[in-house]
């Protein structure tokens, strides 16, 4: 059950962004289950072990246990969400990009329009913007990704909300960048 918790709390983690643009309400939530079933049952597990005194496991299952949390706590999950996405579907992405760089309209497939806000991407001068989060109430925040034709460098800025302009933080390969 331990392990079953820690694989639903890393698939909660994984999918964040399409369950974020869907229930966004209840996705705080989904992730305190997740983190309150892994806990529990490894907590539970380590304590059944310490009551047989078979401390070896018990501190195996404890080891095991903090490593998972502590891996699933610090990773980026958007960013390692979009990255694969990017990999696996690189062609798609690849075709979207020459059609904004040849200035062809742009048709975003439908099972791409779940990693922006709006399920529209957004060309811009300095390069094709998909949002993927917007702070809706007021748009003064944003950050998503792009691809950026040119070479990317800090002086290199994209509208991510109304409000707010971000830069190219982390590359995701092919000239596609996180913007924050």
């Amino acid at each position: 059950m331990a392990l079953s918790g820690w694989i639903v709390l890393g698939a909660i983690y994984y999918l964040f962004i399409p369950i974020f643009h869907t229930i966004w309400l209840f996705t705080w939530l989904a992730i305190a289950v997740g983190w309150l079933w892994a806990g529990l049952w490894s907590f539970a597990a380590v304590m059944s072990y310490l009551s047989i005194k078979s401390y070896g496991r018990a501190a195996a299952g404890l080891v095991i246990a903090v490593t998972i949390g502590g891996i699933l706590w610090t990773t980026d999950w958007p960013l390692a969400h979009v990255k694969s996405v990017l990999w696996i579907r690189q062609g798609c992405f690849a075709e979207l990009a020459a059609n904004y760089k040849s200035g062809k309209p742009l048709v975003v497939p439908s099972w791409m329009q779940y990693l922006a806000v709006d399920g529209k991407v957004e060309a811009q001068p300095n390069g094709l913007y998909f949002p993927v989060f917007v702070d809706l109430w007021r748009s003064e925040s944003g950050e998503g990704f792009a691809y950026l034709p040119s070479e990317a460098n800090p002086r290199t800025l994209i509208q991510t909300a109304l409000g707010d302009i971000g830069g190219p933080t982390h590359d995701l390969g092919n000239g596609w960048w996180w913007i924050e």
